[in-house]
């Protein structure tokens, strides 16, 4: 079964919302580092074309294959990121809010 594509801001949405820029770090593979607007360690990796992502916080390293939809949401006085996830067996979401205060869920359900 083909994967579905996986959807992403582009680059200017990130500097906009969050004022860093993605940076490519290997071939297809874009890094987010908020370290420095956060205050702590936090960095997010995602492939466009693989469909994966990797979020580096404090010892937390968090690989996920399937991503289908990455979205900047933002509402007053709150930003996040919100990657959708989907393959043959499970679904999920992965928030990662940035503003005010760094905090992430990760929900994974069986479909």
């Amino acid at each position: 079964m083909p994967r579905e594509p996986f959807v992403t801001p582009e680059p200017r949405a990130f500097t906009e919302s969050l004022g860093v820029e993605p940076v490519e770090t290997e071939e297809g593979v874009l890094e987010l580092d908020l370290t420095e607007v956060t205050g702590e360690p936090l960095r997010l990796d995602f492939s466009p074309l693989g469909g994966s992502v990797r979020l580096r916080r404090d010892g937390l390293d968090l690989h996920r294959e399937g991503a289908t939809h990455l979205r900047i949401v933002e509402a007053p006085g709150r930003t996040a990121l919100s990657v959708d996830f989907a393959t043959g067996t499970t679904t999920g979401t992965l928030r990662i809010e940035v503003f005010p205060r760094v905090a992430v869920r990760d929900e994974l359900l069986l479909s």
